[in-house]
């Protein structure tokens, strides 16, 4: 390999590194977007090199195609083209270049799963040696601290993806790595719990529970062994951390009241004019166990609140079909027509296919659906047929990251801005890399085909 080739190769590596490293990050925008920008213009540059291997998928084109019909069916046809210029157009962005890179990596036998979710998990160490600093200078466990981010979801986002590649390389990477593999995926739920992030932990112990029960599936009778001891070992580590999490977290065990307080009453009044319109209620229900502060304190802006934002939501879906504006405010406008001066501060459903449904209608949605189903069947087809380590481990990635952000959107809002961005980078590379394994399998069955046979 030339030279010149070798350095676009490097410095694509190099961006490649930053851009998935503080994508999640807080306070990193201009960095991630220059790492994005540099690097597709070096795929751009290299793109000679790569066409023969891009992959196309017909349901990313339908996806495209609608985005680009929307506008002229939105509400706002203004916002809606800066909206498609912005977060929607940069998941595409984000998906090229994912698809590049793994092309100029695998081609040189680098850019694996391991090395991935290590770079998937610096910001969970940048967060714990920040905890650790902090427990140093105050002698306390600094619960509930969130370190350099603004929000603790951005630490359980990173904490998903990590999980997730990290276990693909310990079930079908190199045995080597296990190890440090086992430290960081422990590392991110630790970090989770520390930042008090629920859902953060949850789906991060889910993320690799996908994997593993994958594997123990696909895997022969000896090998299951391994994986079983790895179920063993991430139900023991995770109870106990969920033990000390419960412990430290009120919010845990208070769960069930407060979110049953959230289907109470009319959701569209409860938004307008405020808990006042179910308090009587409420008070009678718990008033004997002494909790009606707290409950209404948590349909005010807790858990309660996040059911009622979602039966608002599901109220707005039913009348908006064609969704709105393209925004992330999508939401908030449309709870406007509603009500004018909401009493209840709710920013968005709490559910990603919500709240693009209320922005790109039902169709966009759907297409997108449709998009990781797609990526997910792709990766089940590969996972009993492939017989090269390498594309079972991205078949892994692949199925186990579509379920991660599906069942995540059920829970949060998790369908715009970077989180898109995560989505389309390692789906994309997961995807070319599965690709590229399937390539190199046909082109070695091929070869064998073609040698002379041999007397014994």
């Amino acid at each position: 390999m030339n030279r010149r080739f070798s350095g676009t190769v490097a410095l694509a590596a190099t961006l490649g590194a930053i851009y998935l490293a503080v994508l999640p990050m807080a306070s990193t925008i201009a960095l991630r977007n220059l790492a994005l920008a540099g690097l597709l213009i070096v795929l751009l540059l290299s793109f000679r090199d790569l066409r023969d291997d891009m992959p196309w998928s017909w349901p990313v084109v339908l996806w495209l195609g609608y985005l680009l019909v929307f506008p002229l069916i939105a509400d706002d046809r203004l916002q809606a083209w800066q909206n498609l210029t912005g977060q929607w157009g940069r998941v595409l962005l984000a998906m090229v270049a994912g698809a590049g890179l793994a092309i100029l990596l695998r081609r040189q036998g680098q850019g694996s799963a391991m090395q991935l979710g290590v770079l998937s998990a610096v910001p969970i160490l940048v967060h714990l040696t920040l905890l650790g600093w902090q427990f140093i200078q105050s002698g306390s466990v600094p619960w509930g601290s969130w370190g350099r981010e603004t929000h603790h979801a951005d630490l359980g986002y990173a904490a998903g993806h990590a999980v997730i590649l990290l276990s693909a390389a310990f079930v079908a990477g190199d045995s080597r790595l296990r190890p440090v593999a086992l430290v960081l995926i422990l590392a991110a739920l630790l970090s989770t719990v520390l930042a008090r992030s629920r859902a953060g932990f949850a789906f991060a112990v889910l993320g690799s529970l996908l994997v593993l029960g994958q594997a123990f599936w696909l895997s022969s009778r000896e090998r299951r062994r391994n994986v079983i001891l790895a179920l063993l070992g991430l139900m023991v580590v995770g109870s106990a951390i969920f033990t000390l999490a419960t412990r430290n977290d009120p919010r845990w065990r208070n769960m069930t009241d407060q979110l049953s307080a959230g289907m109470l009453g009319d959701e569209l009044l409860i938004a307008c004019k405020g808990v006042s319109t179910i308090e009587e209620e409420i008070r009678h229900r718990y008033s004997e166990a002494g909790r009606v502060s707290e409950i209404l304190a948590s349909v005010q802006g807790g858990d309660g609140a996040r059911v009622v934002a979602l039966r608002v939501g599901m109220h707005l879906v039913l009348s908006h079909p064609w969704g709105s504006d393209g925004s992330r405010f999508a939401f908030q406008h449309l709870l406007a027509e509603e009500c004018p001066a909401p009493a209840m501060p709710l920013l968005h459903a709490h559910n990603g296919w919500i709240d693009m449904t209320l922005a790109i209608g039902w169709g966009g949605a759907l297409l997108y659906l449709g998009m990781l189903a797609y990526f997910f069947q792709q990766g089940r087809a590969n996972l009993r047929g492939s017989s090269t380590t390498g594309t079972r481990v991205w078949a892994l990635v692949l199925t186990s990251v579509v379920a991660f952000w599906v069942l995540r959107g059920l829970t949060d809002s998790v369908y715009r801005d970077h989180m898109l961005e995560m989505q389309g980078l390692i789906l994309a590379y997961a995807y070319t890399a599965l690709k590229l394994g399937q390539g190199r399998k046909r082109s070695d069955s091929s070869q064998d085909a073609t040698k002379p046979a041999t007397q014994s």
